[in-house]
């Protein structure tokens, strides 16, 4: 099972099977290396198939803590262009992170 999908199942973010029904599906073409202040941060982007969510899963490239309004940030402004067809809708109670905050897991609909 790949890692990112680990965390996601670990962290309990497989949303609700009676709201999402289906299976959690990396979309690769979403994959990014973004650098910001001197800082690469990793991107990872996830669905369920014919559905909402987008599930954005970001970590800095260097492992270290990152702040989760930064991760906010850099996630929303990357998916825009990428996967909205409507405005695009922040979904925090989707949100979570690991222990350390060296990923952070971002959901939107859009």
């Amino acid at each position: 099972m790949n890692n990112v999908i680990k965390f996601i199942f670990f962290m309990g973010l497989f949303i609700s099977t009676t709201a999402h029904a289906g299976k959690v599906v990396l979309v690769e073409e979403n994959h990014a290396d973004i650098s910001r202040d001197g800082i690469t941060y990793v991107l990872d982007t996830y669905i369920v198939l014919f559905s909402q969510p987008y599930l954005i899963v970001i970590e800095r490239e260097d492992g270290q803590p990152m702040d989760l309004e930064v991760a906010e940030d850099i996630a929303v402004e990357y998916i825009k262009p990428r996967g909205c067809t409507q405005p695009l809708k922040r979904l925090p109670e989707l949100d979570g992170r690991n222990e350390d905050n060296t990923k952070i897991l971002i959901g939107v609909a859009c």
